[in-house]
């Protein structure tokens, strides 16, 4: 059921009188049923026994892998338990993963093309740091995940390695592995050892301390491309975290290729259009009663540098009418110096905005009127 319903998450929440049953859909969690408690039957156990976890350590946060066939057999989904103890009992959490062909090309992604051609001309640079920006459930994975296929189907071939924490999907022609702090393979350290691998192209999953940003600059200032993520609300809050991290002003300008900052926003369903009007007895088929139906991702994608085409299979790519190469990196420029003279995240998007940023709320703001989504979402999302 969940998979049919497109669920990204399913939640198993213990209570006093049994489990709350919750499914992640479109970013939004929605309550399905109660199931009743105090029979022989524990839905957290036995999905601990699928997925190879020992049930007596149930006091303890645990992970473990799930496949489960569809209701007709002819597939299979991959899944991630979560298990954490909680005051009622175990909690459990399945995050559905996504097949490798949800990952195929950056024209599938739903970006604005203006943003897609930004990202295939930075899936042709050959060195520098790439970061995606966002909270959690943003769908910076998935972008990410995209730009490394595209990169390793590119001819001639290239060497591409990832790190991850864990890792979600497995994608061909890539080379995967996951830390394991237990053996002290770290995010940093794999990293430093990642470079002697005759790697080209680099993920780690997440950038979130100092160690990491460092091998990862490094990386990026020695001739790999390096992808990560970073928790931030925007573009400028983002440089300035890595200055806090300890990374110098004019090392971020060198050594960050692009910034992207994404979110996802819940789109008006196609049949009754109510998106937030729709209440407890709206009744439409195609949403069940959600008022919204699918998601789509905005993007701002600001680039530091300008990337070269000679000898790439994107040499000709067009540019809309009016740019030119420099007009990429303008912002980030302006951004940069912003940085470096130590303004405010404030001042520095300010700065941004003269040479002419456009920012999320500003992209948001034209669905809207093209009755993509409604007010009321790009407030959840963006709170403004």
């Amino acid at each position: 059921m969940a998979v049919q319903c497109g669920a990204s998450d399913i939640h198993l929440q213990p209570s006093t009188v049994g489990w709350n049953l919750r499914l992640r859909i479109d970013g939004v969690l929605l309550d399905v049923c109660e199931l009743p408690g105090g029979g022989v039957s524990d839905p957290v156990s036995r999905l601990m026994v699928l997925a190879g976890l020992p049930t007596y350590r149930s006091s303890s946060p645990m992970e473990g892998r799930l496949r489960i066939e569809s209701d007709s057999g002819a597939s299979q989904h991959s899944m991630r338990l979560g298990i954490f103890p909680t005051v009622y009992g175990p909690r459990a959490v399945i995050r559905v993963l996504r097949r490798e062909s949800v990952f195929e090309t950056l024209d599938s992604l739903g970006l604005d093309d203006h943003v897609t051609k930004q990202l295939s001309r930075l899936c042709a640079a050959k060195d520098g740091a790439i970061l995606l920006t966002g909270p959690a459930g943003s769908g910076k994975t998935t972008t990410l995940y995209t730009m490394l296929q595209q990169i390793a189907s590119m001819n001639p071939r290239r060497s591409v390695l990832t790190i991850e924490d864990p890792v979600e999907t497995k994608l061909p022609r890539i080379s995967q592995s996951e830390i394991d702090a237990s053996t002290g393979m770290t995010l940093a350290s794999a990293l430093r050892s990642a470079v002697r691998q005759d790697s080209e192209v680099l993920l780690v999953s997440e950038i979130r301390d100092p160690e990491t940003v460092e091998a990862a600059m490094q990386a990026s200032l020695t001739g790999h491309l390096v992808f990560s993520s970073l928790h931030a609300t925007d573009i400028a809050t983002a440089l300035r975290r890595l200055v806090a991290y300890g990374v110098p002003g004019p090392v971020v300008r060198s050594g960050v290729r692009a910034i992207i900052n994404q979110r996802l926003l819940r789109c008006l369903c196609p049949d009754c259009k109510a998106g937030s009007r729709a209440g407890s007895s709206h009744d439409c088929p195609t949403c069940q009663g959600r008022g919204y139906k699918g998601i789509r991702p905005i993007a701002q994608c600001i680039e530091f540098q300008c990337v070269e085409f000679q000898g790439t299979e994107f040499q000709g790519t067009e540019f809309q009418r009016g740019e030119s190469q420099t007009d990429h990196a303008a912002i980030g420029n302006a951004l940069a110096d912003a940085l470096e003279a130590g303004l405010s995240v404030a001042e520095m998007n300010a700065a941004a905005v003269r040479v002419g940023s456009r920012s999320l709320a500003q992209q948001a703001s034209d669905w809207v009127g093209n009755k993509v989504t409604d007010q009321a979402e790009v407030y959840r999302v963006l709170g403004s």
